[in-house]
């Protein structure tokens, strides 16, 4: 194993794993399986505020913005405290988006995230999920990032709740 470390002009950027903040079980989950990487890897957890806007418009707006609420701060704290028992360094960043998908990819690629932690929501549609999963594999593809859903899925399809089994975006 190895570390991935930038370095330019004689400084030292530490490389992030990227966590989509979800409901709160999942986003726990998610945190305590980066947070483990991170400290092997010697990395940083960035968590990411993804604040869905209604229309086009209100994209870069106040319009788009969505406050913390006490409850949500309450729980930053939690996943802060968390990323601390690991000894770990945890950040948060907000975007707005229209699409959570798109904003998850566009987030890893602006952050650099080797890593990525993503819940994509179940849908009533049988093949839905899968495709929207499959989206976000294409777009992380090109830029060797890791996905990981920590779904339940079919071993068939390669995804699975067990870290090992991550879609290797380079790999595909």
């Amino acid at each position: 194993m190895y570390t991935v470390v930038i370095v330019t002009n004689g400084a030292t950027i530490m490389t992030t794993i990227l966590v989509q903040l979800s409901d709160k079980a999942w986003t726990m989950r998610a945190l305590h399986e980066a947070c483990a990487l991170a400290r092997k890897q010697q990395e940083t957890v960035t968590l990411l505020r993804l604040m869905q806007v209604e229309h086009i418009s209100y994209l870069g707006s106040e319009f788009g913005n969505v406050a913390i609420d006490h409850q949500e701060y309450e729980r930053l704290q939690e996943y802060a405290a968390t990323a601390e028992d690991y000894g770990v360094e945890v950040e948060v960043e907000q975007m707005q988006c229209l699409s959570m998908i798109d904003a998850t990819a566009d987030a890893a690629e602006l952050l650099e995230a080797r890593a990525v932690f993503a819940h994509i929501p179940a849908s009533r549609i049988p093949f839905l999920h899968e495709l929207r999963v499959h989206h976000l594999e294409r777009r992380l593809r090109g830029t060797g990032r890791l996905l990981y859903t920590l779904d339940e899925q079919p071993a068939h399809t390669g995804r699975g709740s067990q870290l090992p089994n991550a879609t290797s975006a380079a790999g595909s």
